[in-house]
């Protein structure tokens, strides 16, 4: 249950939080990255399946205490029982071993193939690549290849990274955007937070709004790039970056190949707002760099401030609260029985989300 509390209270918090991250005003202002970062602190917030010292409990006596009540419920399955919520979280695990082992094991095929490729031996591209690296003093090792695949240019590997480019023609100038936009990928080491948001949905793979979450995180990946690479630029040259996005969108199939990075897709709502937001990119005034951090911090604040608690237990469909007054637990071995108005209600395993302030008696014996 402590699990399920945790999850639906980040749930919460991703439901005002997501709406946000769509707003063009907070874009203009975020560092996409650091945007990505925190989120991907959310998902592995749903991980940690405990509460914080800090964290404040709010006590909810609707809906939760039946969900809690129906977890308790025992199933028979072939001569023997298991409880609801074991078994709820047996097949959680399951679906999630198996989603991530398939994941693992397509990226590592695709790495494989990857290498078989021939590195790509045009003068041009070598060229543009070196000036590059010696641009941003870049040390590592980065090998470009191309592919008849009618796929967007893209950035694939975390420690020997490959950029992959399509055979479709593009101008010197083109070329060297795109080049820019995969090398700073490989800079930032985004395809690691790709992959974590990736993975981490596939743990939550029954939860919607993660879902939504890692696309989000994607999106705001790219951003961040976008504004590293136009946020100094001129007009003149972030047209010519916003028409290469354009076009190449207009070349390519929508094939999205997963854990890579790619410089465009054909899904058009995020281009659009790619493309406007890269027009009106500015340097970060004192003001707005704090609002970011302000942003950042609530998010990480949130997601560890607060869980929901199921609160009273049930009679007859309706719903009571118990108090210190009216309800008390005697202690049984390592059961507890509840009684409300000295009248006995039910046995429970556990008084973790029960008010610590109903006393606990110990039957004779104890």
């Amino acid at each position: 249950m402590t699990i399920l509390s945790i999850v639906l209270s980040l749930s919460i918090l991703l439901a005002i939080f997501l709406p946000l991250l769509s707003l063009e005003r907070c874009l203009k202002v975020l560092d996409g990255r650091r945007a990505a970062v925190c989120c991907i602190a959310v998902m592995i917030r749903a991980l940690i399946p405990v509460e914080f010292p800090f964290s404040k409990t709010i006590r909810v006596s609707r809906v939760l205490p039946d969900v809690r009540d129906k977890m308790k419920y025992s199933v028979s399955m072939g001569g023997f029982s298991v409880k609801v919520s074991q078994l709820l979280l047996f097949v959680w695990i399951l679906a999630a071993i198996i989603l991530v082992a398939k994941k693992l094991l397509l990226y590592f095929q695709l790495q494989k193939t990857i290498r078989r490729i021939p590195e790509c031996r045009d003068a041009a591209i070598s060229e543009i690549l070196q000036e590059l690296q010696e641009k941003y003093s870049f040390t590592g090792s980065v090998r470009v290849i191309r592919t008849s695949l009618n796929i967007s240019p893209l950035v694939s590997g975390i420690r020997n990274p490959v950029i992959v480019l399509p055979e479709n023609p593009f101008s010197r100038e083109e070329y060297r955007m795109i080049l820019e936009h995969e090398l700073l990928h490989c800079i930032r080491h985004d395809i690691l937070y790709k992959i974590a948001a990736d993975l981490l949905c596939s743990v939550y793979w029954w939860n919607p709004l993660f879902h939504v979450l890692k696309h989000k995180i994607f999106e705001l990946i790219e951003l961040g790039n976008d504004r590293q690479m136009t946020v100094s630029s001129s007009s003149v040259e972030r047209q010519a970056y916003i028409q290469c996005l354009s076009d190449t969108a207009e070349k390519i199939c929508d094939h999205q190949i997963p854990f890579t990075l790619s410089f465009n897709n054909h899904e058009k709502r995020a281009l659009r707002r790619r493309i406007h937001l890269i027009e009106c990119y500015q340097s970060s005034g004192l003001m707005k760099s704090f609002f970011a951090f302000a942003l950042s911090l609530a998010v990480l604040w949130g997601c560890t401030s607060f869980t929901l608690e199921p609160y009273g237990v049930s009679e007859e469909g309706d719903y009571i609260m118990l108090t210190p007054d009216n309800a008390y637990f005697i202690k049984k071995n390592n059961s507890y029985e509840l009684y409300y108005q000295d009248e006995y209600f039910y046995t429970v395993d556990s008084i973790e989300y029960y008010n610590p302030d109903i006393p606990i008696y110990h039957s004779e014996g104890e």
